[in-house]
């Protein structure tokens, strides 16, 4: 079996588990940029500068465990398809699939993975679903002190860890959330927090593409600096945002559940009858229904599925998953509109049809 495949055959991807207000937060990610000390940062590195990191990263994974649940895979060695495909997953950047130097260690057994040669030799990655920050950072940290055991890392007294973007300087630390916060949206309420959320000290943008495109009311929120605050600031400062938002999704559901029932549950419907139904189906209107129809789970509109699921098919309805799930590769962008709305078709059929 191929590393993509041990990946993709792995039980219980994160986002398809239970976590801590899930019916919010659909995960928690907390990542820990670290340099080697004495080789440049991997926009300046030479093939020298590469073995040396290679052969760090094969200490470490040979500290680290046995080798059996870890994979490790040159990025540059994987095809377009496998590239998107880990991408897709959140566990390789955009930036890694065109580099020639980047590289994923991934540890199966305890669900951690570590980019090498993205902006940073490494990047420590923890997930996990719902708001688990702290339990993300724990093993995040735990990580860092075994990876330090091989690597001595670039670091300044006046400074702290040096890292490749100044920004994440100081602790490296970057900790971020994907939020579901449609009856904001459909509220029009989100504009009214997002000063008080950037005078807090992070950012809020939505999860498509770079530009930060909103879709479905899912947004990203993460930490704007690392540098001149301590890793338990930048946790308790995230806590408290995150718990605001959660406070204000939760009172704009009661709202809007309380004065729109019936539009609600015709909005969810009507998103229902276009995905049960449609021929063609791009990625944006897609995320838009099931976003939908993930809120008129939570609100008790229907029953017969969970979140958990919903999640579940808002991952595979991207590109390279639905060319994983129906083992072809699409010529066209037609195309695979046309293989999103069968494979839509397929998962509903008979998680909801019973409950119209």
């Amino acid at each position: 079996m191929s590393f993509i495949q041990e990946i993709l055959h792995k039980n219980d991807a994160f986002w398809s588990k239970q976590g801590p207000r899930n019916d919010i937060v659909i995960s928690s990610r907390v990542r820990i940029g670290r340099n080697a000390d004495n080789i440049f940062f991997p926009d300046r590195m030479d093939e020298g500068d590469l073995d040396l990191v290679d052969s760090l990263v094969n200490r470490f994974r040979q500290s680290y465990s046995s080798g059996e649940d870890t994979l490790l895979m040159e990025i540059d060695s994987l095809d377009l398809h496998e590239k998107r495909l880990l991408r897709e997953r959140n566990i390789i950047t955009s930036e890694m699939e065109t580099s020639s130097k980047s590289r994923v260690l991934i540890e199966l057994e305890n669900d951690f993975a570590i980019l090498i040669n993205e902006d940073d030799h490494f990047r420590i990655q923890v997930l996990r679903p719902g708001l688990q920050l702290n339990e993300c950072y724990r093993l995040a940290d735990s990580i860092d002190d075994s990876l330090n055991s091989v690597v001595r890392y670039a670091f300044s007294e006046k400074y702290g860890y040096l890292t490749g973007s100044p920004s994440d300087c100081g602790t490296g630390l970057k900790v971020s959330v994907i939020m579901h916060l449609p009856a904001l949206v459909m509220q029009k309420q989100l504009n009214s927090y997002i000063n008080e959320i950037r005078n807090s000290g992070f950012l809020i943008t939505g999860t498509l593409g770079n530009g930060g495109r909103v879709i479905g009311g899912l947004y990203h929120i993460c930490n704007k600096r690392s540098a001149g605050i301590s890793e338990d600031e930048i946790l308790g400062s995230a806590d408290n945002v995150i718990n605001r938002l959660i406070n204000y999704e939760d009172q704009a559901r009661d709202e809007f559940f309380s004065n729109s029932r019936k539009e609600l549950e015709d909005s969810v419907w009507r998103s229902f009858g276009i995905l049960k139904y449609a021929r063609r189906l791009n990625y944006v209107e897609a995320i838009e229904n099931l976003s939908r129809i993930r809120l008129g789970v939570i609100m008790s509109v229907f029953k017969g599925m969970d979140v958990e699921e919903i999640n579940d098919l808002m991952v595979k309805i991207q590109w390279s998953h639905l060319q994983e799930y129906f083992g072809i590769r699409f010529n066209s962008i037609v195309s695979s509109d046309e293989f999103r709305a069968i494979f839509l078709r397929r998962e509903l059929k008979e998680g909801l049809e019973s409950h119209v």
